[in-house]
């Protein structure tokens, strides 16, 4: 009787080992099953939009995603939806992005890049321009106003004192400006301009402020902007027809290519231009004075030379009246 229950004992201690061993592998197997799910719930990096292409002059910053503070930018770095770039001083960055939209920055300035080609622009000074021949439906939102283009180039500058108003101004095309709450658009032609405070909201008083640059101003600053001039690698490829362009001229693409001659006969018809314009009343006064003398000058000399011929038909009888012999000479000659 003792021998059976000690044989029973055995027997079941020896099932619930061999049960034990057969859950093992089980466990491990279990185990090794979980690591690849865990491996897979790492975050994917998103595609970048834009790059930044040059930077001219430093420091420069950028507030990626996925760093906790904000670093020096770097030539080449890629940017996402969401991240920032920041200038300061007399800093100049240029950021190119995928889709053809382009743009500069200077003068302390913030930006935050946003999904569908959108451009928070908080701080500082940008210039903006769209590839030619290319529709990127493009909005610049500033504090006081949404700047809106298709296909040009605007300049959008935000001051350190709010209260001297957001500058927007169109290098080339038309740029629409629109309130916050409003669908009636401010359009802005090539060399105009205009100061939008906060506060503003009175459309027609806007329109009234717009202001064209003259031939003279317009085209002192497209040859002393910074933004248009101090970079060597980014390039930009709206100079070329800004460069062509005069006040309230419209297009958006590239005008023909001019050949040198022409490009020389353009520049100096531009220098008179531009002598004519400081000097116009007088230019006129002398154009008058050279009619005057050209008509004055022919009707001069034949007036002379019609004197001269009758002095001498007339002096060459008279000597004949009065030589007694005259008519004598004249007999022995026939």
């Amino acid at each position: 009787m003792i021998i059976q229950t000690y044989i029973s004992r055995f027997g079941f201690a020896m099932l619930v080992g061999v049960l034990t061993a057969c859950a093992r592998p089980a466990s491990n197997q279990a185990s090794t099953a979980i690591t690849p799910s865990t491996v897979s719930s790492t975050p994917v990096v998103a595609t970048p939009i834009a790059k930044i292409s040059e930077i001219r002059k430093l420091p420069v910053f950028v507030r990626l995603l996925s760093a906790p503070q904000e670093q020096p930018a770097e030539e080449g770095m890629g940017l996402q939806a969401g991240e920032t770039i920041r200038t300061q001083g007399q800093a100049l960055t240029q950021i190119d992005m995928n889709s053809g939209l382009a743009f500069r920055l200077a003068g302390n300035a913030t930006l935050t890049l946003q999904p569908d080609n959108r451009l928070n622009l908080t701080a500082g000074n940008m210039i903006t321009w769209v590839q030619p021949g290319k529709k990127v439906p493009t909005e610049i939102v500033t504090p006081v106003a949404v700047a809106g283009i298709r296909g040009t180039t605007v300049f959008v500058k935000i001051p350190q004192d709010p209260n001297d108003g957001v500058l927007f101004f169109a290098w080339e095309g038309s740029v629409a400006v629109r309130l916050p709450g409003q669908t009636e658009d401010i359009l802005l032609k090539t060399a105009d301009e205009v100061r939008i405070k906060p506060g503003d909201r009175d459309i027609g008083q806007i329109r009234r402020r717009v202001r064209r640059m003259s031939r003279a101003e317009w085209r002192q600053k497209r040859q002393t902007d910074p933004l248009l001039r101090s970079f060597k690698k980014g390039k930009m490829s709206t100079l070329s027809i800004i460069e062509r362009l005069k006040p309230g001229q419209l297009t958006l693409q590239a005008l023909p290519k001019v050949p040198e001659a022409a490009k020389e006969r353009a520049g100096i018809q531009e220098a008179d231009d531009q002598k004519r314009g400081d000097r116009a009343q007088g230019d006129r006064a002398q154009q008058k004075l050279n009619k005057l003398e050209k008509a004055h000058k022919p009707n001069h000399d034949r007036g002379d030379r019609k004197s001269e011929t009758s002095d001498d038909d007339r002096s060459e009888p008279r000597k004949r009246d009065r030589d007694p012999a005259a008519p004598e000479r004249l007999r022995n000659e026939n």
